[in-house]
């Protein structure tokens, strides 16, 4: 049996896994696997055009169910050469770090390839400026892979999320 965001536990995870795998572990000796899970009563809000507010609960009975499954290369892996299929949407996020005690910052850029089942490649972009230097850090190429995720579809996840009702 595998696992299916919104719907297994951490008793799953353990189950397949391990006992000491409930949060991430080594999949193998090229692969660490990371799970995350709906463990407070998540609130998401939406204000429409006319700035009226709705507020959505978690459905209490999704709590502590598998929001992600997350695995991330322990190697570099390129992915500089691969085309995504048109299913695919290409999505970018920056990272950015300020250290205010050196006044350092760094900014970084991934790519996001997403789908809408919920399965999403995330691959480093660029650093556009970058003082922070750590020693143990992984130093990462355009076009390599940072990590695969796997969620819930943002379909599936309007179904699980409760409209609050204004009294």
């Amino acid at each position: 049996k595998g696992l299916t965001p919104g719907v297994s536990t951490k008793a799953d995870v353990k189950k397949i896994f391990g006992k000491n795998c409930e949060n991430q572990c080594d999949y193998d000796t090229d692969w660490t696997v990371n799970f995350s899970y709906y463990e407070n009563n998540w609130i998401k809000d939406n204000t429409n055009e006319k700035g009226e507010k709705s507020v959505y609960y978690l459905d209490f009975k999704y709590l502590g169910n598998l929001r992600k499954i997350e695995i991330r290369p322990k190697r570099q892996v390129s992915f500089g050469k691969v085309s995504f299929p048109k299913t695919f949407q290409k999505l970018s996020r920056s990272l950015i770090t300020d250290d205010t005690r050196t006044g350092k910052s760094r900014m970084i850029t991934y790519e996001l390839f997403q789908d809408s089942l919920g399965l999403t490649y995330e691959l480093f972009g660029t650093t556009d400026y970058d003082n922070i230097k750590a020693k143990s850090e992984k130093l990462y190429k355009k076009g390599d892979l940072f990590s695969i995720q796997y969620s819930i579809s943002k379909e599936q996840e309007k179904a699980m999320f409760i409209l609050q009702k204004n009294k």
